[in-house]
């Protein structure tokens, strides 16, 4: 039986370590890998994905040098600023998660105008995970929770509370770069998840190999735990 793949979630790995191999700048490695999830975009109606999630910038990455933590910074103020057109011509809803509050309140607004002009979009949605942790959310999460004056806390109503409650759960994780770990992603949403990693820098990725793994994820046996 075909699997169903409705919420695809990308860990973009390799960015540096791709700019260092092929004599390029940090800054290059960086802003090819934003045009390879970029150049995705318009096939997500085609292969079926309703939600796809990018994890883009850690919580851990402000430890980084600065920068490379501004080349990063500078890249998502571009792509929210100049590409919300693309989102609009191809119907995708913008979300982004994270400790948005780190950015500056310029930027904040930005994000915000761009995520305001998209909200009717229906086709899919594209969710940017920038500054965010995953611990950081559930953490968070329960804080707004014991707020809000809840008495009992389920699987259900706790979702309500996570930094997007309309995030599906993840269906197919595809970590790049070769390391095998999912370094603090949606751990909450990935409960249940396929995880496909392959052996190659994002910026190498393309269309086939996104149609690889679902390929891959399709001969799979789903049972959540009920086997």
């Amino acid at each position: 039986m075909k699997q169903n793949l409705n919420h695809l979630a990308i860990i973009m790995d390799g960015n540096a370590r791709w700019a260092k191999l092929n004599e390029k700048s940090k800054a290059e490695g960086h802003k090819k890998g934003a045009e390879v999830a970029k150049s995705l975009i318009p096939h997500l109606s085609k292969l079926g994905i309703n939600y796809l999630t990018l994890y883009t910038f850690s919580s851990e990455n402000w430890q980084r040098p600065a920068e490379e933590v501004s080349i990063l910074i500078n890249l998502l103020s571009h792509y929210v600023l100049h590409e919300t057109k693309i989102l609009a011509k191809h119907g995708i809803k913008l979300k982004i998660i994270g400790h948005l509050e780190k950015l500056d309140p310029s930027l904040q607004q930005k994000i915000k105008f761009a995520v305001e002009s998209t909200k009717n979009n229906s086709k899919a949605t594209v969710c940017i995970a920038f500054s965010y942790g995953s611990r950081a959310e559930i953490v968070d999460a329960f804080t707004k929770a014991i707020n809000s004056g809840i008495t009992k806390i389920t699987e259900d109503n706790f979702r309500n509370f996570l930094y997007d409650p309309e995030m599906p759960d993840v269906d197919l994780l595809i970590r790049t770069g070769s390391d095998h770990r999912v370094s603090n992603f949606l751990l909450w949403q990935l409960a249940y998840a396929e995880l496909y990693f392959l052996d190659k820098f994002w910026p190498e990725f393309d269309i086939n190999d996104l149609e690889n793994a679902i390929e891959n994820y399709s001969t799979r046996q789903r049972n959540f735990g009920g086997r």
